[in-house]
Parts: C-alpha cells; structure tokens; sequence
C-alpha cells in the first residue's frame, strides 16, 4: 500500500494508545488527483515514523503535550471520488464525525487535499457556526480539473457550493487560476484570503477577527516556502517560515476553539528526513496549542499573546 515507505511505527510518537484520548490521529493515504509531484500517499507513514523521535517535553508550552493521550487509528482508506460520486469521502466523514462525538479532537494527516471535504462535512453537521481556515499557496476554487470536479484543486469550490454558509479564510495564497479570480469576482462568497506577498503586513488580530469561535485548521504543507519545506505537491515560492506560520496558529488556538484539523500534500522523499521531523512536530506543536488551557499554560492574559503585525524572519 505504502511503496517505499517502510513502516517504523503504527502510531504517532509511538505513543501508548489509552482508553479516553484527547486526540485521535487519523492516517488517510488517498492520492489520485495529484499533478505535479506525487507521493502525498507516502505522506501519513512517513510522518508517523518521524514522529517517534519527538522529544515529548515542550521547552515553549513547558510541558509534555503526550500526557493528552494521543492515539492512532488505522490506516484509512478511500474510495476513489469523481463526478459520480454520491457519497464523496464518506470513508473520512463517517471516521472524524465518530471522532467528535466520541469526545475526541480528529486530526487527519493526508494525502492529497480533496480529503478535506469529508473532514468539513462531518464537522459542519455538528457545529453549524463552523469556519475554516486553511493554509495553503492555492485556494484550490477550480470548478473541476481533469474531468474531476472532487481534484485537489478543486475542494474548496465544492465546500463553498455545497456549504455556501460557511466562512473560509485562506491564509498565505500565492498563486492563483484565471478562472478562480473571476469566479471570486463575480460569486459573494464567504471566501477571504490573506495573500503570502502581504505577509508582511498581516495583522494577526484581523485574522482572528475573521473567524468564528469554532473552527477546522487545514494545513496544507505549501504553506511553507520551499527553502523550509521543499517536500510538498505544488512548491511554489514565497511561502512561510516555521515561526510565521506558528506565530499565527499560537494565536488562533489560543482565541478560538479547534474542532479538528487536518494536514495534507506532504511528498516525502527518500535522503529528507528532516522535512518528515518538521512535519511530525508542526502537528504535535499545534496539538499543544490546541489544549493549551487543558494543558495548564498560558494562564496568564491572553493579550500577550498576540502580536499586531507579523515580524519577517
């Protein structure tokens, strides 16, 4: 299933799996649309394995975030989605909506980006003022590409047809289609982006503003610029930095409450381990932002946390 990938661990940080977890890891290999460069498949198993050389004390939380209880599920997989889909990532949707309402925080680790819509549709149904906010060179509008209207690049036109209620930010947007510009000029959609050239001049509190109390964190590894992160589907430069993108996520968990998030487009290649470390430690840093209170820290007034305009590296 996973070719080349050799399976270190089944679980993230090799983590003794307990009976309550307050976060469930969910490993979704599903590429089918990819186009550029391939191997988001590899992407979950890759991760996992180095996620079992995290040192589990946090010198900024102060803490050791594993004591939550962390737990993996098995391998999921998908069907493959097209136009004649009836039931479109049921596979993802069935396994996050029983993630919640089981009391746990579902974390989908991708794959290619199309498993999003599975992940939106079961937590929309159960917290109807449900933003996104999703981080990413593409806001992925297209109508439909290769004859595919559920393609990578297409998953958030499909969230917005489908949910047109739901508010969607994209933060860190470099690159765009002729077709999606015009479609955003001429739709009122619940759609904002924060474009990477502005990054400069982001206001933290603006982005906050822009979202609702609950929100779903997709990260599409992109985000990054490829002098960090060069092991991604669509490297296009001019992305963030590791403290650009934290800073930010540091804020939003802390003002906001996360109801799941997922992470996709991750293209390990064999030589780059450190990339699968960065990876691994992006999704257990944002898991101790997440239960942060939970957790016992940042007790003191929020206020300090938040910063009026990034600061470049």
């Amino acid at each position: 299933m996973l070719m080349g990938t050799i399976v270190e661990t089944s679980y993230f940080g090799n983590l003794t799996q307990v009976d309550e977890p307050k976060v469930l890891i969910i490993p979704t290999p599903y590429e089918y649309t990819t186009s550029h460069i391939k191997g988001t498949r590899n992407g979950p198993q890759a991760i996992l394995n180095a996620s079992k050389h995290l040192e589990f004390f946090d010198d900024e939380l102060w803490t050791d975030i594993s004591r939550l209880g962390i737990n993996t599920t098995n391998f999921l997989n998908c069907e493959f989605v097209n136009n004649t889909s009836t039931q479109p990532f049921s596979e993802v949707e069935e396994e996050v909506r029983k993630t919640v309402i089981k009391g746990s925080l579902p974390i989908v680790i991708g794959g290619e980006h199309s498993i999003t819509f599975g992940s939106i549709k079961a937590i929309y149904d159960l917290y109807p003022d449900l933003s996104i906010l999703h981080l990413g060179a593409s806001p992925n509008l297209k109508s439909s590409f290769q004859n595919n209207r559920f393609n990578h690049s297409c998953i958030f036109r499909q969230t917005c047809e489908l949910m047109p209620d739901l508010k969607i930010i994209h933060l860190g947007t470099r690159v765009i289609s002729k077709e999606e510009k015009e479609w955003l000029e001429t739709n009122n959609t619940n759609t904002e982006i924060f474009w990477g050239r502005d990054k400069n001049t982001w206001n933290i509190a603006d982005i906050l503003s822009s979202l609702t109390k609950n929100v779903f964190l997709s990260v599409d590894f992109n985000v990054f610029d490829t002098s960090v992160l060069p092991t991604i589907s669509r490297p296009d430069p001019g992305g963030l930095s590791w403290e650009e993108i934290t800073n930010i996520l540091k804020n939003v968990c802390t003002f906001k409450d996360i109801v799941g998030m997922d992470f996709v487009e991750y293209a390990p290649l064999q030589g780059l381990q450190a990339t699968d470390f960065l990876a691994a430690k992006l999704i257990y840093k944002l898991i101790g932002y997440a239960f942060a209170r939970a957790l016992g820290v940042f007790e003191e007034e929020k206020s300090v946390l938040v910063t009026s305009e990034l600061e470049s590296d």
